[in-house]
């Protein structure tokens, strides 16, 4: 199932891609009045931007097809909202991961460390200086 999937989607967005340009075309042979010849260049440019081709699809669905706004608009930008979920839960992971991964580094360390041992001088048994250490 997971091999189909990528499948699913890439059929699924040459559809709406086919219907998006459909309705551009509808749409500018509408607005502009022109021949559908020449409307198809103008719709096949129009599909090269990303976020131009969507509108004119809207258009075109709106006020050729008399479809609701919010039906074409949810068809023809299904992907960007598909990618701005992608984005914010991504963002969200990372940043929950990189609270997790450098949280124990957000803590100060006490400044005062205390050492588990003492150094003495034991002048007692000779004259030059004798070191020992001796565990507190």
């Amino acid at each position: 199932m997971l091999l189909r999937l990528p499948l699913i989607f890439a059929i699924s967005y040459l559809i709406v891609t086919l219907l998006q340009f459909v309705a551009a075309l509808d749409g500018i042979m509408h607005f502009f009045g022109l021949h559908w010849i020449f409307a198809i260049f103008a719709a096949f440019l129009l599909a090269l931007i990303p976020a131009v081709g969507p509108l004119a699809g809207v258009y075109g669905a709106v006020q050729v097809w008399e479809w609701p706004a919010w039906a074409a608009i949810l068809l023809f930008f299904w992907p960007y909202v598909l990618y701005a979920v992608m984005l914010s839960l991504g963002i969200t992971t990372s940043f929950i991961f990189w609270k997790k991964t450098f949280a124990p580094f957000r803590h100060t360390a006490p400044k005062d460390i205390e050492p588990e041992y003492t150094v003495k001088d034991d002048e007692e048994d000779r004259p030059d200086v004798t070191i020992y250490i001796e565990r507190k």
